[in-house]
């Protein structure tokens, strides 16, 4: 079988591709494979309004967003394999006490898994780090949920360590 190099491009996020990066969050959940972002989803990330009231069926999911999405906008990355978006990565600036530098955060990741497994995900993260490093951000951070088996080794083999924080959760009933 010939290995055909398809032409793919990584970009800033803009609004016009807001419906495409939330076809592929829907496709990669349909399929079972959001594991590490089960429960944070593209939707919860934009801060998505459900109750569309007046609107009546929304044009495009820009239409449902509430509040400001300008440092997604200015941290985010799409994917785009023959002109059409098949991946994305979000991301923002957090604190943390131990710095007073700001920490480059990923919020999610996703590619379409038809295109999975074809370097897309690498090329957003080193390109969002690259974004990060260029506004001077010196470390990035990324939360991955230690049973997503895929995650853990994709998030070790693009240079990310275990962190020195333990994230403790408890759930209130």
């Amino acid at each position: 079988m010939s290995s055909v190099q398809i032409e793919n491009k990584i970009r800033p996020l803009v609004l016009e591709d807001l419906d495409a990066i939330f076809r592929i969050d829907h496709e990669i959940r349909r399929r079972g494979q959001a594991v590490t972002y089960a429960n944070l989803t593209t939707e919860h990330v934009f801060g998505i309004d459900r109750h569309v009231g007046i609107l009546g069926t929304p044009l495009s999911y820009a239409d449902l967003i509430k509040g400001d999405i300008s440092e997604l906008l200015e941290f985010g990355l799409v994917a785009e394999v023959e002109n059409h978006v098949r991946g994305f990565v979000l991301g923002r600036i957090g604190h943390c006490s131990d710095t007073t530098a700001g920490i480059g955060t990923i919020a999610i990741l996703g590619v379409h898994p038809d295109y999975q497994h074809r370097g897309l995900a690498g090329h957003l993260m080193n390109g969002l780090c690259e974004t990060y490093r260029s506004k001077g951000i010196k470390r990035v951070r990324v939360n991955v949920d230690r049973r997503d088996k895929l995650m853990t080794d994709f998030v070790e083999y693009m240079g990310f360590g275990v962190g020195h924080l333990i994230d403790y959760t408890k759930v209130l009933t």
